[in-house]
């Protein structure tokens, strides 16, 4: 609200540190198999030095990243011509910097929790500073006693993470989860050849499917306004349905990964079957959903005539899109207990740049389906990624895995 240019550094900035966390979850998700395994196997102890070993790791790895940040403006200027967004893209980023770490370090403490059974921690923690990061940023941008102007946004963003992070700290000092902390150690120095093992496929396989839907939204954009704009709904629509399936996911992963570390292999197929089973009872309600929904769900973001019938008419293949997304959400979980990140970061690879972007090209503008080709390819990719993740995690040799 405070001007265009101010809209279009924020939409910059906020595009390109979420590429980045996302490459920062990405390493977390070595602890998704790690630090559960470490539990099963009663190995409390070695939870924390997992936690303490990927977080090091990361803070390492978010020097050059914070560097980037800083110097974004030199980077942007061959992209943007504009030099007061450049300007101020920059300026939000250089702030950013400050929240980096908190934010990495809370998603690493959140899967510490997940590791021992504690799920409800990171939803209490965000109950509290939701709210606080909208009165926070009101107050940084718009009070009349406090108000900064543009450059309150990134500090109510940073004032939040670092919120997160205590807090959840606090939670384990004073609620729950100190069982597997046996204090600071060198250990967390060692081994991070093995760490990165897990977790540049970790990162493949989340970044893999942000980028290939940003790819799509990107080419959306020429097919004209109208397009762009019913895109921009079905995605924001997908990405709030996908949360149900990554929940199971991430409690299917935890449980798989428990049973794993105990070395007891029924529990664990029986977790996986569950994962899959939970999984396509969420992607049938997902679908139900959109099908049956999807005209109100339109008039939610728009009233232009125009869009509404564009929504309305995809929703049918959007609804069948969703039951794929549930299943390929859930095999990454599994893949991920199982510590077969490089599996699943292969088969991403596959399922979205050799199958998912080139068909929905393909259809999209060859043969002249527009966006609705653009799903359809995404769509095709989706469903390879969740039928092979499923083949190979049916037919894995336990022996291996234990």
């Amino acid at each position: 609200h405070l001007g265009k240019e101010e809209l279009a550094a924020v939409s910059m900035a906020s595009l390109t540190s979420t590429i980045v966390l996302t490459f920062f979850e990405g390493i977390a998700t070595s602890l998704d198999t790690l630090c559960p395994q470490a539990y099963g196997a009663g190995q409390y102890k070695h939870v924390g030095i997992h936690t303490q070993r990927c977080s090091l790791f990361s803070l390492v790895l978010f020097v050059p990243a914070a560097l980037i940040w800083f110097f974004s403006g030199y980077l942007l200027s061959f992209i943007l011509e504009d030099e007061k967004v450049i300007l101020l893209t920059q300026k939000f980023l250089r702030v950013l910097i400050l929240g980096g770490p908190p934010y990495i370090l809370f998603e690493n403490g959140k899967r510490f929790l997940q590791a021992q059974g504690i799920f409800d921690a990171g939803t209490y923690i965000l109950f509290i500073t939701a709210p606080l990061n909208i009165l926070l940023s009101w107050t940084l941008i718009y009070s009349e006693r406090f108000g900064l102007g543009f450059i309150g946004a990134p500090i109510a963003s940073v004032i939040n993470f670092w919120a997160m992070l205590l807090l959840l700290v606090a939670y384990v000092v004073f609620v729950d989860g100190n069982e597997c902390w046996d204090g600071f150690t060198l250990d967390a120095f060692k081994h991070w050849n093995d760490l990165s093992k897990l977790a540049i496929p970790g990162i493949v396989m989340l970044l893999a499917e942000s980028l290939a839907y940003e790819i799509l939204t990107l080419f959306a954009s020429k097919f004209g306004t109208s397009m762009l704009a019913t895109q921009s709904a079905l995605s924001s629509v997908v990405s709030l349905l996908y949360m149900v399936p990554f929940a199971i996911s991430v409690a299917s992963s935890t449980r798989i990964a428990n049973f794993v570390g105990g070395c007891n292999i029924k529990g664990a197929e029986m977790a996986i079957n569950v994962g899959f089973l939970s999984s396509i009872v969420s992607g049938m309600f997902n679908c139900i959903i959109i099908y049956f929904g999807s005209a109100r769900i339109a008039q939610l973001f728009t009233q232009d005539e125009e869009v509404i019938s564009m929504f309305v008419s995809l929703s049918p293949l959007v609804a069948i899109f969703v039951i794929f997304d549930c299943l390929a959400c859930t095999g990454n979980g599994v893949l991920r207990a199982l510590a077969m990140q490089l599996t699943g970061g292969t088969l991403s690879l596959i399922g979205y740049y050799i199958i998912a972007v080139p068909l929905a090209l393909f259809l999209g503008f060859k043969m002249n389906l527009e966006l609705m080709g653009l799903w359809i390819g995404n769509g095709a990719g989706l469903l390879f990624v969740g039928v092979s993740e499923i083949i190979v995690i049916y037919n894995i040799k336990w022996d291996s895995i234990l």
